[in-house]
């Protein structure tokens, strides 16, 4: 084990990383757990970090409660990248579990608390993710326009915006788009296979997709993290009403 809660927090990093790492979510819990308390902004990323492996491990109370946790040591220590990270985190986690509107609240929240127009922009992505899920078809294509602004240079982007390109801007639209209903459109969408491994789900979104259009050819793919395999067994074109989403 390595020394230092940096120290575990990177080797979480590097190990979600990894095409073959697999329940992770408990090394990670047990770090959390076992972390000392004498620097507060090291423990809030290790709880982010926490977060999101949790997140796509689909256990998703447990998520939910380490981006709390994250959020409250942000704070607690001025650690404002990491808690607008969480905060983009979340919204996509309450939106996994249909809480629509305490994403929506969220995105806003991280929207005020960011003056980085790339990171704004990506709260954009997530509000456009939220509306089609919501079948709210004029707000989610609002929410892509404004994230156009995601791909441009931006010197008051955080570190962790690297990931933001090409390929996850155009699988964000496809994936609106397929919650909207509009396969066709999405499938054309979906960017190229490039393997990495954060984005099996946009694989996995793909391939249910092509599926549902009938336009899947050869074997059924095997996917390596639970949210991917989920995301491959569902429905795309779900719609769900005003009423479900301020219940859910």
């Amino acid at each position: 084990m390595p020394v230092g809660v940096r120290a575990m927090t990177a080797l979480l990093i590097d190990l979600d990383g990894r095409a073959d790492t697999t329940n992770l979510g408990d090394l990670a819990v047990q770090a959390v757990r076992q972390a000392p308390r004498d620097d507060l902004a090291a423990l809030a990323e290790l709880a982010e970090v926490t977060g999101w492996i949790l997140f796509e491990e689909e256990r998703q109370a447990e998520a939910h409660a380490h981006n709390l946790l994250a959020l409250h040591l942000s704070r607690q220590s001025n650690f404002h990248d990491v808690e607008i990270l969480t905060l983009l985190n979340s919204t996509f986690q309450r939106t996994r579990v249909n809480k629509l509107r305490e994403a929506l609240a969220l995105a806003a929240r991280g929207v005020e608390r960011t003056t980085s127009t790339k990171v704004r922009a990506m709260f954009a992505l997530r509000e456009a993710r939220v509306y089609s899920r919501m079948g709210l078809e004029r707000a989610a294509l609002g929410a892509l326009d404004r994230a156009r602004d995601v791909l441009e240079d931006d010197p008051r982007a955080p570190h962790w915006a690297w990931w933001i390109d090409q390929a996850e801007l155009d699988g964000h639209r496809a994936a609106v788009l397929a919650n909207l209903g509009r396969l066709e459109e999405a499938a054309l969408a979906f960017p190229p296979d490039d393997g990495l491994r954060f984005r099996e789900v946009l694989r996995a979104m793909r391939f249910r997709t092509l599926r549902a259009l009938g336009e899947w050819h050869g074997p059924e793919p095997v996917f390596a993290s639970p949210r991917a395999r989920q995301a491959a067994t569902g429905i795309p074109g779900v719609r769900y009403t005003r009423e479900e989403a301020s219940t859910a």
